[in-house]
């Protein structure tokens, strides 16, 4: 069956060696086969490209222009799958030769360049993207990224494999400067405007279904789309809001002047998964997910005991 390309690897490495052994003859001994065949798929590449490969009246054979760019790249292009096959039969593919990751701003900004300098020892390259988790969850699905850390652990996909990081709970926030109660939300609407994040967020999405589910109609004036903006917001006394310590700790917590406290209504938690397609990667996603529970116990949990230790209680880095 022709190749959609107009070329394959056996229509490529039969031309590269015409034109270093010089005839079609010559390449054909070299390649053990009959010149016929070398001729016939000679032919066949030139009709599938549609281009004259070969100066057909010059010894030994010369490349027309289309013919020497023809060879440069399919140079390349066989190098790279010899180099590709060696590999596989010596099975030196333990170090994968790109990782592309795409992971919720909160972790990343927690964890990020530890988790870079992890990554850098198992892959040869990576890219790492950070943004909102519904379009990572696309991503992946569409082969665009490898593996994501998301709150969206994908249950309705099969041939994913998922790997907790993170449970944490939402919690009330209030600026610093607040002397009225803590537990009755509607009391504090009324005082001080409610900051969402943007309804495109999956945390946004959560927090919207939970406040409807309690009964809570909250006007919509405030709208950001990142915790950053949320909570400083909050800090400078223009608001309030519901976000997760680790959004808190994103946000630069030592630095934040707000008050933190359980949510009064029914209590609402995050879930952060690490998830990746099935047998891919081989051990990357396990290894990446143990090395990132580590990292948050080591500087996210460690800094959340010293400002709040009512909260770190509650919040889980348990596989």
């Amino acid at each position: 069956m022709r190749s959609g390309f107009g070329f394959d690897l056996r229509s490529m490495e039969i031309f590269v060696e015409t034109l270093e052994q010089g005839s079609q003859s010559a390449a054909a001994r070299r390649l053990g086969l009959k010149q016929s065949s070398v001729s016939q798929s000679l032919a066949n590449l030139e009709e599938g490209l549609g281009v004259t490969l070969f100066k057909r009246n010059t010894r030994p054979l010369e490349p027309t222009s289309a013919g020497r760019f023809f060879y440069d790249r399919a140079r390349r292009l066989l190098e790279e799958a010899r180099s590709t096959r060696r590999e596989l039969v010596s099975g030196a593919f333990g170090q994968l030769h790109q990782v592309r990751l795409a992971l919720v701003d909160s972790l990343a900004t927690a964890v990020g360049q530890p988790l870079i300098e992890l990554i850098k020892r198992y892959t040869r390259d990576y890219t790492l993207t950070t943004g909102l988790s519904h379009m990572h969850s696309h991503a992946l699905l569409t082969r665009h990224v490898d593996i994501i850390v998301s709150d969206d652990r994908l249950e309705n996909y099969d041939g994913l494999e998922r790997h907790a990081l993170l449970r944490e709970p939402f919690v009330l926030v209030v600026p610093l400067g607040w002397t009225g109660p803590l537990d009755n939300l509607r009391w504090i609407a009324r005082q001080l405007d409610f900051v969402r994040y943007t309804p495109q967020s999956l945390i946004g999405q959560a927090i919207e279904r939970h406040l409807r589910l309690n009964k809570l109609e909250l006007p919509a004036r405030l709208h950001l789309d990142n915790t950053f903006a949320v909570l400083r917001l909050v800090s400078a006394g223009a608001g309030w809001t519901i976000t997760t310590p680790l959004c808190l700790y994103q946000a630069g917590l030592e630095n934040l002047r707000v008050q933190v406290a359980p949510l009064p209504v029914a209590p609402l938690t995050r879930e952060l998964t690490l998830v990746s397609r099935r047998d891919e990667l081989g051990d990357l996603p396990a290894l990446l997910a143990r090395d990132s529970r580590r990292l948050l116990e080591q500087r996210f949990r460690r800094q959340l005991d010293q400002a709040l230790p009512w909260l770190s209680e509650a919040v889980s880095t348990r596989s």
